[in-house]
């Protein structure tokens, strides 16, 4: 088996050679974290390494938590405890078009700001990201709250249309019932983020087979 030792950028550099219609790689897991793959019908444990293809669902338990990396861009998602979302990304020569759809939960984007083609698609609302970092967390019942910590969200409402555009220190709600409201952020209602304590460099190993049938494996090491 050969090694190659790489950062994350070569892996994005090589990531249409070897990955084809592949979109993310799963580099966090923490707790319980579980996927049904596109085209699968059952929940199966995540691991770091995955990639993940365009359709893939992830689902959080109640102490899990998991960070993937957009291969295109380096465009980050990291989902918390009860959270469950599908993965969706339409590839083209350039870069990947992002869409999340989220059923429930919260999750945090950080969208490199070359990339603006990130939707996040919820029961109740549309986040429309123009390159940015933000919370966003939605409930069937009491609808979507965005918490702007960089950059501009555009958050729309389903039912009305109606819309906002959500900035650093500033955090946008969205109801059910059409309503939609921005207001200055309170401290204490950003969540905690788990990889804000982690100071070593980690690493990943994805292994795959090369055109010759030979078996590989990429080392990504990260921060």
């Amino acid at each position: 088996m050969k090694f190659l030792k790489v950062k994350i950028i070569v892996l994005i550099i090589m990531s249409s050679f070897v990955y084809g219609n592949k979109i993310a790689v799963v580099t966090k897991v923490k707790g319980l974290v579980e996927i049904i793959p596109v085209g699968k019908d059952a929940f199966s444990n995540l691991n770091p390494g995955t990639i993940l293809s365009d359709g893939d669902k992830i689902r959080t338990g109640s102490s899990g938590f998991t960070a993937i990396i957009f291969i295109d861009d380096k465009s980050t998602l990291k989902l918390k405890e009860n959270s469950e979302a599908v993965i969706s990304g339409q590839r083209s020569s350039k870069s990947i078009a992002k869409k999340i759809n989220m059923d429930v939960g919260t999750i945090r984007a950080t969208v490199n700001k070359q990339n603006s083609d990130f939707v996040i698609q919820t029961p109740t609302s549309v986040a429309s990201v123009k390159g940015t970092d933000f919370w966003m967390i939605t409930d069937p019942v009491d609808g979507d709250v965005v918490i702007g910590l960089d950059g501009t969200v555009s958050l729309t409402n389903n039912e009305t249309g109606a819309e906002v555009d959500v900035t650093e220190g500033m955090s946008g709600s969205s109801t059910p019932d059409g309503d939609v409201d921005i207001d200055e952020t309170e401290e204490s209602s950003i969540p905690e983020d788990p990889t804000d304590e982690d100071v070593q460099q980690s690493e990943i190993k994805i292994y795959f087979e090369g055109p010759n049938g030979e078996q590989k494996v990429i080392i990504i090491e990260y921060q």
